[in-house]
């Protein structure tokens, strides 16, 4: 079992010519640090994470942000699943300055990791389980399956002083996505007298069913989106306990022509937990 205590950064921006003087809109969102409970047992690990304390941002520039998060992950037949969850309510942006406590952004997930080398363990990479006692370089392929996008719940997306009747994407109230590919990278871990580092990154496309919405009309395209998939992390583990600093990036995207959406999910975490040793069996005579 295991706890970790960290922020997530959940930032999107939209890159469009709304006027002559703007055309980028940056939403940030206020944090709080975010705690996490886990367990896990052989192939299966449960995480559920919550914000604590209150949120780290000025409300009066930020607003405030509400976000929850769930994971699920096991191992099968070689193949690493994980399965997340992820929202934020509230944004605010800069330039215009506006607070948007409507606004919230939504992020499904499930993605599988195939790894080349059969001696690359995820219970050992992410020290939950196990550890390593060996250096390995491997090469990995990523199955993944996302749903995201961001929505406001009442008015739109865009200030409402960059409105355009005529001009649908200054009328916006919901941007979403479904996508599926494959993303091929390389990982590597090694540990050194119980300290221990490793990640992965990989780059690859994926096929996307994309659509941006306003009050009165609806538009869904099919197209291609790049994928990036990073994750990197270190720390002490010996055979009873660990903790380990570990970071992660998830970029989504979408286009309609010189309309562009982004978004980055980033957490940094402290992780910190205990192995229970397994109880020996007794062979009868």
């Amino acid at each position: 079992m295991y706890a970790d205590l960290g922020y997530n950064v959940n930032p999107f921006r939209i890159d469009y010519p709304f006027g002559s003087q703007t055309n980028t809109l940056a939403y940030k969102n206020n944090f709080s640090p975010f705690l996490g409970l886990g367990f896990a047992y052989k192939m299966y690990h449960l995480r559920l994470g919550f914000p604590v304390i209150g949120n780290l941002r000025p409300n009066n520039k930020f607003g405030k942000t509400t976000q929850y998060n769930f994971a699920y992950d096991f191992t099968y037949k070689r193949v690493w699943y994980d399965l997340e969850f992820k929202s934020t309510f509230g944004y605010a942006l800069k330039k215009p300055k506006v607070i948007l406590p409507d606004t919230y952004s939504v992020n499904v997930m499930t993605n599988g990791w195939y790894f080349g080398n059969p001696e690359f363990q995820i219970n050992g990479l992410l020290g939950k389980r196990a550890h390593y006692k060996q250096e390995i370089l491997t090469w990995y392929i990523k199955g993944t399956l996302n749903y995201f996008g961001s929505f406001a719940r009442t008015g739109m997306l865009i200030p409402e002083n960059l409105a355009n009747l005529n001009d649908p994407f200054t009328l916006l109230t919901q941007l979403k996505a479904l996508d599926f590919g494959a993303t091929p990278g390389v990982a590597y871990v090694n540990r050194k007298k119980n300290w221990q580092i490793g990640g992965w990154a990989g780059v690859g496309p994926v096929v996307q069913f994309k659509e941006y919405q306003t009050d009165v009309f609806s538009q869904i395209s099919l197209g291609l989106a790049p994928r990036f998939d990073v994750r990197f992390m270190g720390g002490y583990s010996s055979d009873e306990k660990f903790f380990f600093l570990v970071s992660d990036f998830d970029n989504k995207s979408l286009r309609f022509s010189d309309f562009r959406y982004r978004q980055v999910y980033f957490a940094l975490k402290f992780v910190a937990g205990y192995r229970f040793k397994e109880k020996e069996k007794i062979v009868p005579n």
